[in-house]
């Protein structure tokens, strides 16, 4: 087993010892490929959905309080859903739902042409409390570009994305400005963070996929004091249940659950399947149990 084998699925922190910036670094392999062995994505869909799913865990690792982060792409017409979860285990799944007609297997997808009914959104749940949505302006061709702009607009310190991925793994670096600190004049410290943000900007997609964390933070910032933090493992995983998909089921409302089991009856069924879209996980109640 190669080294970057051993070292995929897994998010590392990292600090500049001499700058006033901060960073986080997602490898994903083996959570790319579950992903996509429950579809079969056309290989573009394929890599943006892999894009997702290093993006929502650089977005879950960003936020200070427990619980889960849901990054979804909505664009009647075009892409009917693109979404990915990390939750507070790490466990990251993610799913594209597409008319193969409209989305052809070449296409590839320019956010800003998605159309005015487009909606990039993120959502927070806490294991407590209230869930919290905010949408992202599509204001750019690319993932990166629009959560740069969308912490741009929510957060006082700038944060600049990679993002890079193909249809079979999938690379996320985030890096994070501070308050000038370890340089303390502010106009030296940003200008230091611009630098940083150029570096960042040259990493490709070739090298990244064929790198580990380490070796990828190595060439970028190899001039730079750059410690890392202990690996943290990721890896895919659902967190439906029969109770939840029951509960699915039940909201409903109980007229549109007696058609759903007349039509099973027609069918000459004795039980309700439901299918979990992420993990294929198949559940099956009786008529009554539902009805209860």
């Amino acid at each position: 087993m190669n080294t970057h084998t051993q070292q995929s699925d897994q998010l590392r922190r990292f600090v500049f010892d001499h700058l006033d910036a901060r960073g986080c670094i997602v490898n994903l392999r083996d959570t790319c490929e579950a992903i996509q062995a429950t579809h079969h994505y056309p290989a573009s869909l394929a890599g943006l959905l892999n894009q997702f799913a290093v993006a929502v865990c650089l977005l879950r690792d960003s936020i200070k309080i427990q619980g889960s982060v849901t990054i979804q792409l909505r664009a009647p017409g075009t892409l009917s859903l693109v979404m990915a979860d990390c939750m507070s285990d790490r466990r990251v799944r993610a799913i594209a739902e597409y008319d193969a007609e409209v989305f052809p297997a070449g296409s590839t997808v320019d956010f800003n042409r998605l159309g005015k009914d487009a909606v990039l959104a993120i959502t927070i749940t806490p294991d407590e409390g209230e869930r919290y949505q905010g949408i992202v302006p599509i204001e750019h061709a690319s993932l990166e570009e629009c959560l740069e702009d969308y912490f741009a607009r929510s957060e006082q310190l700038p944060t600049w994305f990679r993002l890079l991925a193909d249809e079979d793994q999938a690379v996320g670096i985030a890096l994070h400005a501070l308050p000038a600190d370890k340089v303390t004049d502010a106009d030296a410290s940003a200008q230091h963070f611009e630098r940083l943000k150029m570096l960042l900007k040259t990493l490709e997609a070739e090298e990244a996929l064929a790198l580990d964390a380490e070796q990828i933070l190595t060439r970028l910032f190899h001039e730079e004091s750059c410690r890392m933090f202990e690996a943290r493992q990721m890896a895919f995983g659902c967190h439906c249940s029969a109770e939840k998909s029951l509960d699915a089921v039940r909201s409903l409302g109980e007229d549109d659950i007696k058609a759903l089991i007349a039509e099973h009856q027609a069918e000459g069924k004795d039980a309700l399947i439901v299918d979990c879209h992420f993990c294929f996980q198949r559940y099956e109640y009786e008529f009554s149990e539902i009805m209860a």
